[in-house]
């Protein structure tokens, strides 16, 4: 996974999410995995939503995955992402189970539904993020 830095407004953990950004900061990539269901979910959180269990660990994903759908937006939603547009935000269906979103990096007119893609980790000043890639 590849590391960029960006802008984007900054991160803000959680008691659910703080586990899943000190791995991503340690370049790790770790979904959720229930131990009674054996499904991957996300976002994190204190129940597995497939089956309602408790027993989940964080799973070693390997960030490859497909296009489920996009977005490109030409307007900033918030000011420190006036100098990004126009930028994508893509919802990305992971080969090892679970669905992921995240800024896309490369060329809009490549996007489409299934395109195979890979997680790209990236850097915003304190902050590191989830991105995707065209695979």
């Amino acid at each position: 996974m590849s590391q960029t830095n960006v802008s984007t407004p900054s991160v803000h953990p959680n008691l659910d999410t703080a586990w899943w950004w000190k791995a991503l900061s340690r370049d790790e990539l770790l979904i959720p995995a229930c131990r009674s269901c054996s499904k991957r979910f996300f976002p994190p959180q204190a129940f597995c939503p497939h089956c309602g269990s408790q027993d989940w660990h964080g799973a070693a994903g390997s960030g490859r995955g497909k296009v489920y759908s996009w977005i490109v937006t030409y307007r900033a939603f918030a000011p420190e992402l006036a100098a990004e547009v126009p930028y994508a935000i893509v919802a990305v269906d992971l080969d090892d189970g679970g669905r992921l979103i995240g800024r896309y990096f490369g060329d809009f007119n490549v996007l489409r539904d299934a395109l195979p893609v890979r997680a790209k980790i990236y850097r915003n000043h304190d902050d590191v993020l989830l991105g995707f890639e065209a695979a």
